[in-house]
């Protein structure tokens, strides 16, 4: 049976994956200086990153129509997808799993699941990619549910911010949260696993970084899959890179790609993410797990 995965653009999927897989992705909207734009359809990154802080009024995102969804479900069975599993940004954090849910119960086609991946970012892309995986290797119906079902409590991200403006100005922190933490000189790490968020802090920039990097470290040798997202900063990718393999010396090339703007659009410039799939054996033999077992 031939078993489709459709997401939304938040998932930060490379593009060469993308491609591999029976995915197909709905981009969000970015409005800047009120017009709108496709998500990494007919707005580059570079033009978002460049535009942001000038934005009037302040930059927003708006989620796609349920008719947008139906699209892409019809994309998929033109294709030849038997099956469909829509899989999305956490209902927590956005208003794009509730139109899933609408288009799905208005498509009659062929079968559609919606599933709330419980997270974001590449977190949320593993879990795709999990289900793509197991769809392209001919599983069944019951046994990609399964691989999802199973990913979503196992798959984390960790990620630290330079700026609390964006969340303040898109109306995700309070004037008075923003006034502490801005007084207080604190930088927040934002942890995301199984629809649910944590906040942790970091005095400087720098012990953000090293909370970031300690985090990798502590989790990607027992991990499944692992990617890094960030916010214009691949700098601090390159760095991050660098003293993860002198760390764990044979660690595989990880996946990388640049936050999506219309998560960027919250989080700002600066923001520099670790997400993985914590590997399902690990507390059962957690030295012959995950990517543990290509490392010394």
């Amino acid at each position: 049976m031939s078993i489709y995965i459709v997401t939304d653009s938040t998932s930060d999927i490379p593009q060469n994956i993308i491609d591999g897989l029976p995915i197909i992705v709905v981009p969000l909207y970015v409005i800047l200086n009120g017009k709108s734009y496709l998500d990494k359809v007919d707005l580059t990154r570079k033009t978002f990153y460049e535009t942001l802080p000038t934005s009037e009024p302040h930059a927003s995102t708006a989620t796609p129509s349920p008719d947008q969804f139906i699209q892409a479900y019809d994309k998929a069975a033109d294709l030849g997808a038997e099956v469909i599993f829509s899989i999305h940004i956490s209902g927590t954090l956005s208003a794009t799993f509730q139109s899933v849910e609408t288009a799905a119960r208005q498509y009659t086609r062929i079968p559609v699941y919606p599933i709330d991946s419980g997270n974001l970012t590449m977190a949320e892309g593993l879990i795709v990619i999990k289900a793509a995986q197991a769809a392209k290797e001919g599983k069944s119906v019951d046994e990609v549910r399964s691989v999802i079902e199973s990913t979503i409590p196992r798959t984390y991200a960790y990620a630290k911010l330079d700026t609390i403006d964006y969340l303040k100005k898109g109306g995700r922190m309070s004037s008075i949260q923003h006034s502490v933490v801005s007084i207080l000189g604190i930088k927040p790490i934002l942890k995301m696993n199984n629809h649910t968020s944590k906040m942790e802090i970091a005095r400087t920039k720098s012990k953000a970084f090293e909370k970031v990097l300690r985090t990798a470290v502590d989790n990607i040798p027992y991990a499944e899959l692992f990617g890094i997202t960030h916010a214009n900063v691949p700098d601090q990718v390159k760095e991050l890179i660098k003293r993860l393999k002198e760390m764990i010396p044979g660690l595989p090339e990880p996946m990388v790609n640049e936050v999506t703007p219309a998560l960027g659009v919250h989080v700002g410039p600066g923001s520099l993410c670790v997400n993985w799939i914590e590997s399902a054996a690990h507390h059962e033999e957690p030295e012959k797990t995950g990517l543990r077992k290509w490392l010394p």
